[in-house]
């Protein structure tokens, strides 16, 4: 089999608003519409029948996305790594495309991900540096993902079985062990790939250092606040911004009343409401040792030491005047915060340490990852982990996160005699 060169890959599927308000339909899609036309026989059929899939997942962001970018790298391996259309699919095609996903060819994955489409002359145009992959989606290509692209092309094929578009799935057929990761590649090359996260060391040095500074120019007030919710309630940082329903266009501003109580058993608790991905909504009970973080964040804004109920005024407040402080400043803030404790690191003389440490200024998802991993390792019941992650089952968590058994079996490993 013979990979196609970067110019022959093209983005397949805008967002869904962009696709109902064009009805699904390639009139403004120039660059898209000469992609399809020198794919196989069928490939715009293909097309048309796979846009009305997607959009009947179209009130879910979430779902929508996944649905979207399973089916567009299959169809995209299809058609150009196979040379077939839908309507000769059958199970080789299927098992072939479980290998790829496993190692899929470097011209197929980009460093970073980046939005597919964009708007040009009045028509929809892909972007030349999109890939069907990103770095981190693949390195160490975990079975919860191959587990979700059998799921998604499962869910896709029986659908066009029932409204006539193929007379059977060939996923019927397909051989389960082409759908099993590699435990060779996931434990032993990239286990720290796929929950990237702090030492225990690096997160101390974290918390220190924004404490110290926070003390000493109280600028630093939202750096410490931002970092420790992060950390603490496994968050990402789209959940700390205002969010845009892009099929609804409203706009979700988080505020101080998204912090509640809650009787449970018979004993007050707080938690946080979170609006996470796919527009979906959790609740994170807090640690009783956040309080403190949070009533000293409240504290410097003149506000009263806990949040009362509605409270309207908004999370994270824009340094010099009002309104909620948006992702990229957030992400701004977290960077100088990893930053000082990276200069303070060096100034200890922890170099290695510190040079890490700049080299992941960027990554704010060490956070989310962070807290997860260290919950689970202090015993925390992996269940409330997963609730708290937003993740849609145990199993996903289970796949990402470094057990505690690992962890202990590092630990003995180190102690043994040479």
């Amino acid at each position: 089999m013979t990979s196609n060169p970067p110019h022959l890959l093209h983005p397949l599927f805008d967002t869904a608003r962009n696709l109902i308000d064009r009805n699904c339909e390639l009139a403004d899609y120039p660059s898209l519409t000469g992609f399809l036309d020198s794919c196989p026989n069928g490939a715009i059929e293909d097309w048309e029948k796979a846009a009305r899939f997607l959009i009947d997942y179209s009130a879910s962001s979430g779902t929508y996305s996944r649905f979207r970018g399973e089916i567009q790298r299959f169809l995209l391996f299809l058609w150009r790594e196979q040379g077939r259309s839908l309507q000769s699919c059958n199970e080789e095609d299927i098992n072939a495309y479980m290998r790829f996903l496993k190692s899929p060819p470097s011209h197929w994955v980009a460093g970073n991900p980046a939005n597919a489409f964009k708007t040009q002359d009045g028509v929809r145009v892909n972007r030349a540096q999109w890939r069907p992959f990103f770095s981190s989606g693949v390195a160490g290509m975990r079975q919860a993902t191959l587990d979700a692209a059998t799921r998604a092309l499962s869910v896709f094929f029986r659908t066009m079985v029932a409204r006539g578009y193929l007379d059977r799935s060939p996923m019927a057929n397909a051989r389960r062990s082409e759908q099993k990761a590699s435990r060779t590649r996931l434990e032993d090359e990239d286990a720290d790939v796929l929950a990237p996260r702090f030492t225990d060391e690096q997160w101390k040095y974290i918390k220190e250092t924004l404490l110290l500074a926070a003390e000493e120019d109280d600028k630093y007030e939202r750096h410490l606040f931002i970092v420790i919710t992060m950390k603490s309630l496994y968050l990402r940082v789209s959940e700390l911004a205002p969010q845009t329903n892009e099929l609804t266009n409203e706009t979700y501003y988080p505020t101080m009343g998204a912090f509640r109580q809650r009787v449970v058993g018979g004993v007050r608790y707080w938690h946080l409401k979170v609006l996470g991905k796919g527009n979906k909504v959790r609740y994170i009970p807090l640690p009783s040792g956040y309080l403190w973080y949070l009533k000293r964040f409240r504290r410097w804004r003149a506000l009263p030491p806990l949040p009362e109920r509605g409270e309207q005024v908004p999370m994270i407040p824009r340094r010099h005047g009002g309104g909620q402080i948006g992702k990229r400043a957030i992400e701004n803030l977290v960077k100088e915060a990893f930053l000082l404790a990276a200069d303070r690191l060096e100034k200890n003389g922890q170099m290695e340490e510190a040079r890490e440490m700049h080299q992941i200024c960027d990554r704010t998802h060490y956070l989310r990852h962070t807290g997860a991993s260290m919950d689970i390792e202090a015993g925390r019941p992996i269940r409330h982990v997963s609730e708290d992650l937003g993740h849609s089952s145990v199993a996903f968590t289970e796949a990402i996160y470094v057990s505690a058994s690992s962890t202990a079996r590092y630990k003995t490993g180190l102690g043994r005699q040479i």
